[in-house]
């Protein structure tokens, strides 16, 4: 019989690290909206196909907020999408800011740019600093045709930590089934990131492609010291004991609880987004309480300015 975890913790404190949003203009029409704006990537991510369904929900800001209160979610964090053009990038960004500055204390949100945009890029990060940003990402260096070794990235993240910014790096599995969007990090240029800039601090999303066991090899977990792993979308990728495994691996210091809402990521059990199932899985997932603390919500409090 399943034991129900009764504790004002869990009601009260947890903060989802990896929320997507998006405007009624992009909900209403997402086909459309993508093919206007040369959002080819995103398109293929969100369509349905006749073989396969789409996983992807949406939801608009007061939907969001009803889902948090339904889950005991107290605050979200608002990433950005790793669009193709910086238009894209900065019309998101002017949703975020529009929507955390409604709904104070309960959404934060980091800007999204487009790397290889060079000065655009930098501007934008300037202009979201100044309207309440508080992070960067999500960023794809496949999808947005950048490296992190570029001469323009390396100054987005002189800025960064100028701002005592993290940034979240989408990061697919190295190894799996074959899926629409699938594309294949060069995981080494993490590490040389990480080890050329060790004050930066890094989110390696989707548990980084489970890096978290790569810094099983000593060489890697020193210059990973700075590197850490939301958990969004781990339904649909992997079994659900990788949370023990993790934690055992890096530490429930260097983990960081996300969802990927609006994503479906019960399938077969669900036909709208929430929060409450994989907040299931994780307590049930044979973690202590103060682990559970620091995935649900102290690590990202500490990472963010």
């Amino acid at each position: 019989m399943r034991r129900e975890i009764r504790n004002p913790f869990f009601v009260q404190s947890v903060i989802d690290s990896h929320v997507h949003a998006y405007s009624p203009e992009v909900c209403g029409d997402p086909i459309g909206w993508a093919a206007r704006h040369e959002e080819l990537h995103w398109a293929e991510l969100v369509s349905a196909t006749e073989n396969r369904p789409s996983l992807q929900g949406w939801a608009d800001a007061p939907r969001l907020l009803a889902d948090m209160d339904a889950a005991g979610v107290a605050e979200s964090v608002l990433l950005g999408w790793y669009w193709e053009n910086h238009e894209s990038c900065s019309q998101q960004n002017q949703w975020y800011a529009s929507w955390a500055a409604d709904h104070r204390g309960r959404i934060r949100w980091f800007a999204t740019v487009q790397p290889t945009s060079g000065e655009r890029a930098l501007d934008e990060i300037r202009i979201a600093a100044a309207n309440g940003a508080c992070g960067i990402g999500e960023l794809s260096p496949v999808g947005q045709g950048f490296s992190v070794r570029d001469k323009p990235f390396r100054k987005i993240v002189e800025l960064a930590i100028e701002l005592n910014w993290p940034i979240n790096f989408h990061v697919n599995e190295v190894l799996g089934r074959s899926r629409a969007g699938r594309q294949f990090d060069q995981m080494d240029d993490y590490q040389w990131l990480a080890a050329n800039f060790p004050e930066l601090k890094i989110i390696l999303a989707h548990w980084g492609g489970l890096a978290p066991f790569f810094e099983l090899n000593r060489a890697v977990r020193r210059d990973f010291r700075n590197v850490y792993y939301d958990t969004a979308a781990s339904p649909l990728l992997y079994d659900p004991r990788i949370y023990r495994m993790a934690v055992d691996a890096v530490g429930a210091e260097k983990i960081l609880f996300g969802s990927d809402y609006p994503l479906l990521l019960y399938p077969r059990a669900e036909r709208v987004p929430g929060f409450s199932r994989i907040l299931r899985e994780i307590r049930e997932a044979g973690l202590s309480e103060a682990e559970l603390r620091f995935i649900l919500r102290d690590n990202i409090c500490r990472l963010l300015p």
